[in-house]
């Protein structure tokens, strides 16, 4: 049986593959997946339960998040379990049970992106910046909220 770690390298290279290159956000989005399904309780086929509300910045390298979380979860834009939203500047994912009355909202800390543009700046390559987020603890990356006021007002309707 993997571990924890075993199990997170193999969901990054996935999502490498379907991405097509490895980044820091990209790795954001695998984690933001990752924690829905333990905090959700999600295993076997309850995935095909699942919902996704994402709002971020729908330029580049923001937009990368969205491959995490596809790659992740199976939600995508074409099944239309995955709703995406353009924001600007705060990023947020709602994951939704649509069976039952869970959701989670994890939200990136803002001082994490900071640290990003930063390190991306002074040359720091997106590799070794993704490795570094995937070390990361969930503390130290997402504000989360589960609550069910979450379902009465995440504009989900109508996502299958």
């Amino acid at each position: 049986m993997l571990d924890e770690k075993e199990t997170l390298i193999l969901d990054v290279r996935k999502a490498e593959s379907l991405h097509g290159h490895l980044g820091p956000f990209l790795v954001i989005g695998v984690k933001m997946a990752r924690l829905a399904k333990k905090t959700l309780n999600i295993n076997g086929n309850k995935w095909l339960d699942l919902q996704v509300l994402a709002k971020l910045p729908l330029i580049t390298p923001f937009s990368c998040i969205l491959d995490g979380i596809q790659a992740t979860t199976q939600c995508t834009v074409g099944n239309r379990r995955l709703k995406i939203k353009n924001s600007n500047g705060a990023i947020t994912a709602l994951f939704k049970l649509k069976s039952q009355d869970k959701a989670l909202k994890i939200h990136v800390k803002s001082r994490l992106i900071e640290m990003l543009r930063k390190q991306l700046s002074m040359g720091m390559s997106n590799e070794k910046l993704a490795w570094t987020i995937a070390d990361m603890s969930e503390d130290e990356m997402f504000e989360v909220k589960t609550d069910k006021a979450l379902l009465e007002n995440n504009s989900m309707t109508n996502v299958h």
